[in-house]
């Protein structure tokens, strides 16, 4: 619900990308420094794929992170295929 209310502060951290991720002890703060590090390498990229994609502006680099996280697992996810499947709520 915060991340739907701050999109611009912080990340969507559902069950998908929970599952991809693992359950790290902190998400924020790592995400953080990776879209800070190497000149903000990271963020550029991400900018640089909502640009492509034809995607507004007014959407912020962490939701086109938010977006590439969900979409590179929701379908092994749904499918059975994840390892995590089953134990996470829905």
């Amino acid at each position: 619900m915060l991340a739907r209310k701050r999109p611009r502060l912080l990340p969507v951290y559902d069950n998908v990308v929970k599952c991809l991720l693992g359950s790290p002890s902190h998400f924020w703060l790592p995400l953080h420094t990776a879209l800070r590090a190497d000149g903000n390498a990271l963020h550029h990229t991400l900018l640089d794929l909502r640009k492509r994609a034809g995607v507004p502006e007014a959407v912020s680099a962490l939701r086109v992170c938010d977006i590439v996280l969900w979409m590179a697992h929701c379908e092994d996810h749904r499918s059975s295929r994840c390892p995590g499947h089953g134990t996470l709520s829905p």
